[in-house]
């Protein structure tokens, strides 16, 4: 396979095709062509070769030009160093992506929400969900390992749950959690920073569908990550 003809017959396929899938396969045409080290491959051929496949269809070779774009954009096509400007070759990130056959989706999912920017416990459960598109669900799991952690990180019972759990683990006083050296403020805003966090993502994502959006969601599973790192932190306390 070496012409995105193969994968797309027709001009109104190519056309109609998500930017993501055709950069894909704009990556999987370049990677077959620049084979050598010294192979390179410029935007103009490249449209032009569309243009001959495609009976001079302008929305294809417009469609191709957004992947073209999108692929040096992103830092997997690149100047080849030994050609003059508009000549381009793969990057590195290019050519382990082609190599290796890694799905573009797969590498724009981890940009978003980086398994190494969460707690491990979080990896499993509300990673796997964020990138199944399910967001309500996954801050709600999120929350839900957040409220689990403190209750055993505190030996408090199943008695406690929600923002009362975080509010008597957190307790300024005499919360098994609060760490006495801190101020006294201090421990008071954690406190409602714990019972609030529990209260504003958690509980809305049990009672009904929020419907929310990947960026907010991320927001919140991150925060539910900083909070699990700030009770792991108290444990031996």
């Amino acid at each position: 396979m070496t012409r995105l003809k193969d994968i797309y017959p027709t001009a109104t396929q190519i056309g109609d095709a998500p930017l993501q899938d055709l950069s894909q396969s704009v990556l999987q045409v370049l990677g077959k062509k620049l084979q050598s080290p010294h192979a390179a491959e410029c935007a103009r051929n490249f449209l032009n070769d569309v243009l001959s496949d495609y009976d001079n269809s302008e929305s294809a070779a417009m469609a191709c030009s957004e992947a073209w774009t999108w692929l040096n954009s992103n830092g997997f096509i690149c100047h080849h160093p030994l050609h003059d400007a508009q000549w381009m070759t793969l990057t590195r990130l290019g050519r382990s992506h082609y190599e290796q056959d890694i799905s573009l989706k797969s590498w724009i999912e981890d940009r978003q929400l980086p398994e190494d920017m969460l707690h491990a416990s979080l990896r499993p459960t509300a990673l796997r969900l964020f990138r199944q598109e399910l967001f309500d669900t996954a801050v709600f799991e999120a929350f839900k390992v957040l409220e689990v952690s403190i209750r055993q990180a505190s030996g408090l019972g199943d008695e406690c749950l929600g923002t009362k759990l975080a509010a008597r683990a957190f307790h300024p006083e005499d919360g098994p959690l609060t760490d006495k050296t801190a101020e006294p403020g201090e421990r008071q805003a954690l406190m409602n920073l714990m019972s609030g966090a529990i209260g504003s993502y958690k509980n809305p994502q049990s009672h009904r569908h929020v419907g929310l959006e990947a960026p907010e969601a991320r927001e919140m599973i991150i925060m539910a990550s900083h909070l699990l790192g700030i009770v792991d932190s108290r444990k031996s306390k």
